[in-house]
């Protein structure tokens, strides 16, 4: 597990085609032995969505994306992509956004007010956008290690689905 990445990505390659992974997965969903965390999923075209019933869901449990695509000779490429919840993401996705506009405009217009000579109000926006920035990304490596455990669970639950043996994991250049 990639421990640097709030939102680790795994890339494979398989022998095995789109609707045979699908299918895989699928079927490995309706199996009490594979799917013992009782996983459930949402499907869009070749993307499916799998994740935590809401009685074993927290705040940061993870879901996990799986993303299918028609790879090089005839192999099928799937993209893994482990993280909270579409919601929680845009939330802190929103918040570090708004933190950087916040150090931005305190440069630009503490700097304007400065070199006007005027006081130097704004520049006090760089101090606490940066602290905000701050608390939400220590905030979101402390929920990455709290749903550590689950993140685990959704790729065993893969790897088992789709055969271990029928995958070859490509590591990005």
């Amino acid at each position: 597990m990639n421990e640097t990445a709030l939102r680790p990505r795994y890339k494979f390659s398989s022998q095995l085609s789109i609707d045979e992974v699908r299918e895989r997965l699928k079927t490995a969903l309706k199996d009490d032995h594979l799917n013992i965390f009782s996983l459930q999923y949402r499907s869009v075209s070749h993307h499916l969505i799998i994740s935590f019933p809401a009685i074993h869901r927290h705040f940061w449990s993870p879901t996990l994306d799986v993303n299918l695509e028609k790879g090089a000779e005839e192999k099928t490429t799937i993209r893994l992509l482990i993280g909270p919840e579409a919601s929680i993401w845009t939330m802190f996705m929103f918040i570090y956004t708004v933190a950087g506009l916040a150090v931005l405009a305190g440069i630009v217009l503490g700097y304007s007010q400065f070199s006007l000579g005027k006081g130097t109000f704004f520049l006090w926006l760089i101090p606490i956008g940066a602290v905000v920035f701050l608390v939400f990304y220590f905030a979101a490596i402390a929920g990455k290690r709290k749903a550590q455990e689950q993140m685990k669970q959704l790729m065993v639950f893969f790897k088992n689905a789709v055969g271990e043996d029928e995958l070859e994991q490509i590591v990005p250049e």
